[in-house]
């Protein structure tokens, strides 16, 4: 017929067998243009498969599943694949019918006559692809010399993109076709649908011989896309076609490798994800987050990433692993719901994750179909292991998989998961480590638990994680300490899924037990106190149910109960009741290292509620029973806890004596696992007290340099709790003494962000203190006072008094600062007070002299000869305690004086050498301005006074130099 038949923006020349829309020719098969012809030859009629098969098939026998694999093409081509459809429509049972209208007029006479060669599929519509630039080139590069290759990867990654892109960057002359199999239900059809792709007619029983003698003289390249459920017939089909066609090329797509004769895979890994996303541009950088948006902009007509939404987008492509599938059918949601609920909602990204592209084939349309089609091609040992490797949450090793894997040979359904790109495998670092996309392993969790077998495999893992924890805390004295977090870090959610699990509904709470005491070590190690308090009291309370049962396990699970006091406000008092509980069962089964641990214990609350002299009872209690343990280093670790209570108590050259002997042995010890046993490093523990020791020396440089040492060496042992003590008993408050604000605004800083991270309530609070000194210290003490009036009863009812009394001094010089002297006065006698009552006398000292510096301003007639008496006493506590530091400071208040007070021979004011010797250093700038605050002061209400005239020429001379300064 010299006519062509019109129907929508096509045409079809049925002479020419071309079908063309605006002109251009419409890639579509020799068979499949017979087919559409035919129909629409009997347009508004139901042609039958029977009725297709004879006329376009006269003289052969083929499987009617031919002509769904070509109508599925010829819908593609005509962008029919939306419902209902506008051109072809399926009768159910009957057959298929041209239901559009179709116009019939002579061809015009410009049109190429010649009949049309086999038509190439090259126009296939990439796109724009994002972050496979260099991939594309890559294979480009590979194919001009691998005459089979094959792009590997899970469901909704992008293969089949990869794929167009490179035959789009394929400049190659010859034959390009593509084939689509993912429609074809048999290997055996594989040939049969290539060859009616090239629109050969097969006139033998060897499809493969007439394709092979086709293509023997031709340069081509055939593209096989989705070809993971047939891969055998693929591979024997391709090894043999490339046998007999030199100028052939074959490009696959495949979920997992065809294992063919010459085969070279190139796996498409994950769109590459946004690190820390703070900003949109940021954000943007990421090819994962470009999909989303340009996916976003398509659908909503109109988006822009701004930097409100860019950590939600940043999440949810984190959350669907970067698969470019998923992240496309997110963006379509957009249409009904938020970013910021898409990101809350994809829990279930199964429900959530419906709605693809019309035009996309239909196991691309939602996420539940993409894994669908890989499961179901799976054999059933391997769908039985995917679902039980579910359980892990992050990355597993081979060894792992094998203790939940039923039916053993876990090994080899590993391998074949991983190849079929179920699996993940990282060899990058050490032994491979596994683990299934969270993707995958939502789907997977789902498959196993309607198999019922989920409690199963759930106390598999508990069990084998016991095992693991177990053999962690052996490791704990071999092993280094970053060393040990790396190889069992890994383990945590696997723990916590595990412990949620055995605890729900009754299921196996003694087993859960079990776990959570071999997991002990691994919640201290990992500073995890939050987490582990929360299970403990559910595992108590199951060993209480079973009297005698556990006595051992009892007793550790009540050591671990008592761990709040250390960090955490709360109620301490429930603390002390788990550790005396613990020692009583420790004394009563004998166990002398449990014993040794609740005697530190009842020992750090007694210096937390700053008790030093109950504290010094249980050190020497704890120092005589470490003399018959089997451990070298608890005498050792018993000789750091005296040397800490000397400190607490002003004894602090013997203090530091201590200390330094200790660290000493400590340092010729083999390596420990006191971090576990005692919460803190001992190493670090000690340096915190030794610098606060050298600090009140008057060893300054020296206490700071200490400081950075314990940081140091607590950073590099990646012990977060060690290195947050540090900071909050060292580092923040030595600082501010050594009159180093932009240190102290570091320090707590740090702090802050440490505390709030691992949920360590008391030196949060502690930094909160050291803000509201820094506040002071920037002329806002009404901010100083409110914030401290704010904490400080928090950390008194919680029992945390450890640093009450300093705090204290700092109130009260804000009330001070504010004009509330009688305020002032009430705050620091109570301080002073307490200190007289439990004997802590480390900044007693100090105490006494800012209240001398209160008295002196409170305006009442005999101010300056009580701050005389304050200032006096305050120089003879310093000097009883060996406190070079406080008696500077308090020299410094006595020069302010004016006139000064006739003192006892006795108590003269006297030059203190420095540290490194020679005379009183010049006032800290902190010391100068409140020397002059307090001179403005005096004279205000004593207005003829000044530096007097009976003032040492040198030491008058010193003070107008500061106050200048």
């Amino acid at each position: 017929m010299e006519e062509e038949l019109e129907f929508g923006p096509f045409r079809v020349i049925p002479s020419q067998r071309r079908l063309l829309r605006d002109r251009k020719v419409v890639p579509l098969g020799s068979r499949a243009i017979d087919i559409l012809i035919h129909l629409i030859a009997h347009a508004g009629e139901v042609r039958t498969n029977r009725e297709i098969v004879k006329h376009v098939w006269p003289d052969t026998v083929v499987d009617e599943a031919n002509i769904r694999v070509h109508i599925s093409g010829i819908r593609r081509a005509l962008n029919d694949t939306q419902r209902p459809p506008r051109f072809i429509a399926n009768i159910p049972g009957r057959g298929y019918a041209f239901i559009a209208p179709v116009t019939k007029r002579p061809a015009p006479p410009g049109e190429n006559s010649a009949p049309a060669p086999c038509l190439p599929m090259t126009d296939l519509g990439t796109g724009r692809i994002f972050g496979r630039e260099s991939l594309v080139e890559t294979i480009s590069a590979h194919l001009g010399h691998s005459r089979l290759l094959t792009i590997v990867g899970p469901g909704g990654i992008g293969k089949t993109t990869v794929a167009r892109a490179v035959i789009a960057r394929d400049r190659s002359e010859g034959l390009v076709l593509w084939v689509d199999l993912s429609s074809v239900s048999g290997g055996h059809l594989v040939p049969t649908v290539v060859a009616s792709a090239l629109g050969i007619l097969s006139r033998t029983d060897n499809i493969l011989r007439e394709i092979a003698a086709h293509l023997r003289t031709r340069s081509a390249l055939v593209v096989l896309d989705s070809c993971e459920h047939l891969v055998g017939s693929v591979a024997e089909f391709a090894e043999c076609l490339l046998a007999e066609t030199p100028g052939l090329r074959i490009l696959a797509t495949s979920r997992e490798p065809l294992r063919a004769s010459g085969e070279r895979v190139h796996r498409i890994p994950p769109l590459e994800l946004p690190i820390a996303t703070l900003t949109a541009s940021a954000a943007m950088r990421s090819p994962a987050v470009q999909l989303f948006v340009e996916r976003a902009d398509g659908c909503l007509g109109q988006y822009e990433l701004t930097d409100e939404d860019a950590p939600y987008v940043g999440g949810i492509c984190e959350k669907l692993d970067g698969i470019a599938l998923a992240i496309e059918l997110a963006a379509g949601r957009l249409e009904t719901i938020g970013v910021k609920a898409l990101a809350q909602s994809l829990s279930d990204c199964f429900r959530v994750l419906t709605l693809g592209r019309r035009t996309a084939l239909p196991r691309h349309q939602t996420l539940r179909a993409t894994l669908d089609w890989s499961y179901m091609i799976l054999p059933k040992a391997e769908q039985s292991a995917l679902g039980e490797l579910s359980v892990f949450r992050g990355h597993f090793s081979e060894e792992a998989a094998a203790a939940v894997v039923s039916g053993g040979n876990a090994e080899a359904v590993l391998a074949s998961l991983v190849a079929k790109s179920l699996v993940v495998a990282d060899a990058s670092s050490g032994p491979t480590q596994y683990r299934l996309l969270d993707t995958t392993r939502l789907y997977a969790s789902e498959k196993l638990m309607e198999t019922g077998a989920t409690s199963a495999v759930m106390a598999s893992l508990a069990e084998h994680l016991r095992i693991i924890f177990e053999d962690a805390e052996h490791e704990l004295v071999s092993a280094s300490a970053a060393d040990w977090t790396r190889n069992y870090a890994q383990h945590t959610d696997d723990l916590r899924a595990a412990l949620e699990w055995a605890f729900a509904e009754g299921r196996d709470p003694l087993l859960g037990v079990r776990l959570i005491i071999a997991a002990l070590p691994f919640f201290y190690r990992l500073s995890l106190l939050d987490e582990c308090l929360a299970w403990v009291p559910r595992a108590i309370t199951d060993l209480d149910a079973h009297p005698g049962l556990d006595e051992r396990s009892r007793m550790k699970l009540y050591a671990a109960l008592g761990w709040p006091q250390i960090c955490r406000t709360g109620a301490p008092a429930h603390g002390i009741a788990a550790w005396s509980q613990a020692l009583r069962i420790a004394e009563g089964i004998g166990d002398t290292d449990y014993q040794l641990r609740a005697i530190w214990a009842l020992w750090v609350d007694a210096v937390n509620r700053a008790e030093p002299c109950l504290g010094l009872t249980f050190a020497e209690r704890f120092r005589a029973l470490a003399s018959s343990s089997p451990d070298p280093a608890d005498p050792v670790i018993g000789k750091r806890l005296f040397g800490a209570t000397l400190h607490w108590l002003g004894r602090h050259a013997e203090a530091r004596d201590h200390l330094q002997q200790m660290l000493a042995e400590y340092a010729a010890l083999p390596a420990s696992r006191h971090s576990v046993r005692f919460q803190f490093d001992q190493n670090v523990t000690a340096r915190i007290v030794l610098a606060r020791s050298n600090w009140l020396l008057g060893n300054e440089e020296q206490a700071l340099c200490e400081v950075e040492d314990a940081l140091a060496h607590a950073k590099e042992i990646q012990h977060n709790l060690s290195f947050s003590n540090a900071l909050a008993e060292a580092a923040c408050p030595l600082a501010l003494l050594a009159s180093r604000d932009d240190l102290a605004i570091h320090y707590t800083a740090l702090l802050k962000e440490h505390t709030k991270a691992l949920s360590l309530d008391v030196w949060n609070r502690y930094a909160d203190c050291f803000e509201a000194e820094i506040a002071l210290r920037k002329g806002r003490p009404d901010k100083c006072a409110r914030q401290l009036g704010m904490i400080l009863p928090t950390l008194r009812d919680s029992g945390f008094t450890l640093f009450q009394t300093i705090f204290q001094s700092v109130a009260a010089r804000a009330l001070r600062d504010m004009g509330k002297h009688v305020d002032a006065l009430r705050v620091i006698d109570s301080a002073i007070a307490d200190c007289a009552s439990s004997g802590e006398r480390w900044c007693l000292a100090e105490l006494h002299r800012v209240k001398g510096t209160i008295l002196l301003v409170d305006g009442l007639p005999n101010a300056r000869e009580r701050a005389g008496d304050s200032y006096r006493r305050a120089l003879a506590e310093a000097r009883r305690d060996g406190a070079i530091a406080w008696e500077r400071r308090v020299n410094a208040s006595l020069h302010a004086l004016s006139p000064p007070c006739r003192m006892p021979e006795g108590d003269q004011v006297r030059i203190v050498p420095s540290a490194g010797g020679g005379r009183l250093p010049e006032p800290s700038i902190p010391e100068r301005r409140e020397l002059s605050a307090m001179n403005n002061r005096s004279q205000a209400h004593c207005p003829a006074a000044g530096l007097p005239t009976e003032f040492p020429s040198r030491l008058r001379q010193q003070g107008r130099q500061a106050l200048a300064r």
